[in-house]
Order: structure tokens, then C-alpha cells, then sequence
């Protein structure tokens, strides 16, 4: 018996110096990604430092590694780090939503050149919209809902897309934290709330007039798949003064290609009682 146990605590696997240090820099390398993914607008190397905790050098060199290897990207004009195609690519195949991006990008560019405004392909992750795919119309939008940016979702068209059809629990989750008012027209108020995504599971849509950005408006619906679950959304965003003479004719589109992605992914739709 003591010689079983004497064995089994021989046995017992112990981290080396050197694999101690290797360990310690794929730590550094996983917090200044994912750093850097909590800013849509990008991160300077200063401000990595000071929210990281790196040492300035080792976190250069991190970045440079990084950079060469296309995991980011460095603006030389305002000499901000973002993600680059790599780690988007990653990013995507982490979410297990390639079916989806593949199935909707010719929708979203037939979308964008109908409306002539910007659309966007978003999945839920954690209270946040992430980014997947972006369309451009052929009309100019400044809008910081950047491929592969992690924006809030109660304050986003398709953030309170995605929310409203989530379990009650997580939309708890969601509302009981800190909620940052963005513009005058962010609606923090959590009742409120409520009765918003209420509405959205009721009429299938969610608007964002200017919820997020000054000057912004968009619409946004669910896509759903086989088992009936809203795996994404789909929004069309353009300028405030361009969005409001069109809402409707836009949202009528949006509804179509979502309805038509959501067939392709196996979805049924209910159908009516009478």
C-alpha cells in the first residue's frame, strides 16, 4: 500500500521553470487579445499597458508577433492596435456560425444594394452583439459596429434583436448590470426595457434610433434555424435623415431576407391557429 502511494505521488505530474514561463506568455498573449477585442475603436499601446499590466516592452514585442502573424492590425495614423483577419477568422469559427455567415453573405450584399444603405450580420455573445459580416451600400455611414466589434446589445437594433429571444434569465442577467447611457437616446431604464423586447418577440423587429450613436438609425431581425432558436440578426443602418423616409420599405426587405436565410438554415415557420 506505501508503495502505491509513494508512487502515485512521484507520479504527479510538476510544472518545469520552462514550462512555467511558457505558460506565463500564452497568459500575456490571451489578455492583450482580448484587450484589444473590448475596444471597437482600437487600443493604444499605452493604454494596453496601464489596463493590461504587461510591461511595456514584453507587450510591444507581443504585439509585433502578433501583427506579423495578421492577429492585429496597427492604424499608423491614430496608432491604435485592433484585430485583424486571423483573429476574426478564429473569432467566427469559435462561434460555430460559419453556416450562417457563408448562407447569408449574398443575401446581405443583394440587401445593401436594394436599400443602398450598410447591413450588418451580428450573433448574441454574453450581453454583447458581436459582428460578423458587413455589407456596404452604396451610400456613406460612419458607425462604429466594425467587423468583429463587441457592442452592447440592449442599446444596438441588432443587440435587442438577439436579447429579446434569449432565456428570461440571461435578459435578467443582462439588465441587472450597470447600463451606460450612450446618447440622450439610450433607453437605460429596465422596465422599460423590458417592455421593449417585449415588443420586438411581438412584431419580429427592433429599431435603434439613435440609441447608439448620435445620427444613427437602423432596423434589425432574427434569423432562426431548424430547431426554431435565433442563432443571429440582420440590420440595415444608415444616417437618421436618410432611414426615416424608408423605415418601412427597408423593414419589409429585411424581413424577406431574413425569412429566406432562415429557410435556407432548415427553419419552419409556425403555423397560424385560427
Amino acid at each position: 500500500m506505501s508503495t502505491m502511494k509513494e508512487l502515485s505521488v512521484s507520479e504527479e505530474p510538476t510544472m518545469t521553470k520552462e514550462s512555467q514561463a511558457n505558460s506565463s506568455s500564452i497568459d500575456r498573449v490571451l489578455t492583450i487579445l482580448e484587450e484589444i477585442s473590448n475596444h471597437s475603436d482600437g487600443i493604444s499601446l499605452a493604454e494596453l499597458v496601464k489596463n493590461t499590466e504587461i510591461p511595456k516592452t514584453t507587450a510591444f514585442r507581443v504585439l509585433e508577433t502578433l501583427k506579423e502573424r495578421q492577429y492585429v492590425s496597427l492604424d499608423h495614423l491614430t496608432e491604435r492596435y485592433n484585430l485583424d483577419l486571423k483573429s476574426l477568422e478564429l473569432g467566427i469559427k469559435g462561434l460555430m456560425n460559419v453556416n450562417l455567415v457563408e448562407v447569408s453573405i449574398p443575401y446581405l450584399k443583394t440587401l445593401s444594394s436594394s436599400t443602398f444603405e450598410t447591413c450588418f450580420l451580428g450573433v448574441y455573445n454574453s450581453g454583447h452583439v458581436v459582428y460578423l459580416y458587413k455589407s456596404e451600400g452604396t451610400l456613406s455611414i460612419q458607425t462604429s459596429a466594425k467587423l468583429g466589434a463587441r457592442l452592447p446589445a440592449y442599446c444596438t437594433g441588432i443587440g435587442k434583436a438577439l436579447l429579446a429571444f434569449q432565456p428570461l434569465e440571461e435578459i435578467d442577467a443582462v439588465l441587472d448590470k450597470p447600463l451606460t447611457k450612450y446618447t440622450e437616446k439610450t433607453v437605460i431604464d429596465r422596465m422599460k426595457l423590458y417592455e421593449v423586447l417585449a415588443d420586438i418577440r411581438i412584431k419580429g423587429f427592433s429599431l435603434d434610433n439613435e440609441e447608439n450613436e448620435e445620427g444613427l438609425t437602423c432596423v434589425a431581425r432574427p434569423i432562426f434555424n431548424y430547431t426554431g432558436n435565433v442563432i443571429g440578426a440582420i440590420s440595415v443602418a444608415g444616417p437618421t435623415h436618410r432611414m426615416v423616409s424608408k423605415i418601412d420599405r427597408v423593414n419589409e426587405e429585411l424581413a424577406h431576407v431574413c425569412l429566406l436565410i432562415s429557410r435556407r438554415l432548415g427553419y419552419i415557420e409556425p403555423t397560424s391557429t385560427k
